[in-house]
């Protein structure tokens, strides 16, 4: 169940492409309300997808790295305890895939 296609082919709620730093803050804000309005249900579910080079991946681990901290600081202010899920694959080419889901999280979207 670890093969890249069966990840890429994950029903996930929503799908974002991440191609700068400058993109983490208002990207992390729109999962943070995605989350709370999901709390409940346990249905949060997102694909991340970040930028893959031949050469140099530097850029999509400062991305992933910034984005889990925000995220995850985001909650702690909240006072919110995270049950989640991350499933770290290349989804294609151009682009690593980073689920993020409620680990109870068993409906498909």
């Amino acid at each position: 169940m670890s093969s890249s296609s069966f990840w890429r082919e994950f029903p996930v709620k929503k799908t974002l492409v991440l191609d700068t730093l400058e993109q983490v803050k208002s990207v992390c804000d729109i999962m943070i309300l995605d989350y709370l309005k999901l709390l409940s249900t346990n249905d949060f579910s997102y694909r991340i997808l970040l930028p893959r080079k031949e050469d140099n991946n530097n850029l999509a681990r400062k991305i992933g790295y910034n984005l889990q901290s925000e995220f995850t600081s985001q909650l702690r202010q909240r006072k919110i305890k995270t049950k989640m899920r991350e499933i770290r694959y290349i989804h294609d080419t151009k682009h690593f895939g980073w689920i993020i889901i409620h680990s109870e999280y068993t409906k498909n979207p």
